[in-house]
Order: structure tokens, then sequence, then C-alpha cells
């Protein structure tokens, strides 16, 4: 069987959730962790291109907001979109 790519991976994860509304907790904690995992690599990817260093605080904030609004069946897009207006209201622009 051909290996899975990470985003191949968490679109199944995210699938599985999403057909699954009562899913085990151990489940929910894996993709949890995975939303998570790629949020917080993206901010900090995102704030080094950019020279910056993040408030404390910020970036677990935003991720966890993210990994919140996926559990209540928002998109990716939609969750990172809603925690970034959030996060900026709270943090400023750093």
């Amino acid at each position: 069987m051909p290996s899975l790519s990470i985003r191949r991976l968490i679109g199944v994860c995210l699938a599985a959730s999403a057909a699954s509304p009562l899913a085990a907790p151990a489940q929910a904690s894996m993709i949890d962790q995975i939303i998570f995992k790629k949020c917080s690599q993206a901010m900090a990817d995102d704030f080094q291109k950019a020279g910056k260093t993040p408030p404390d605080g910020m970036v677990a904030d935003t991720c966890n907001c993210v990994v919140e609004q996926v559990g209540n069946r928002q998109t990716i897009e939609q969750a990172k979109t809603f925690c970034s207006k959030q996060s900026l209201q709270k943090y400023g622009q750093p």
C-alpha cells in the first residue's frame, strides 16, 4: 500500500472525524494534536519568514482556537480566519 503524505493523512483524519460525530476520545485527541502541531508549525514558519517573534501565548491561543473551531465543525479555513481575527484583537499586530 502506498504511504500517505501528512497532508493526505490530515484530510483522512478530518474526514473520519466529520463522518463520526461520536469519535472515541483517543481519536479526537490524535486529530486535535495533528491540527495543533500543523498550526503551530505554520505560525512559526510565518513569523520566522517575517523576522518577528510572536507574543507569549499567541501561538498556543490561536492554535487551540483552531482545534476548537474544527471540533465545532468549521473548516480549517473558517477556523483559521476566525482565530486569526480573535488573536489580532487580543495580541495586536506583532
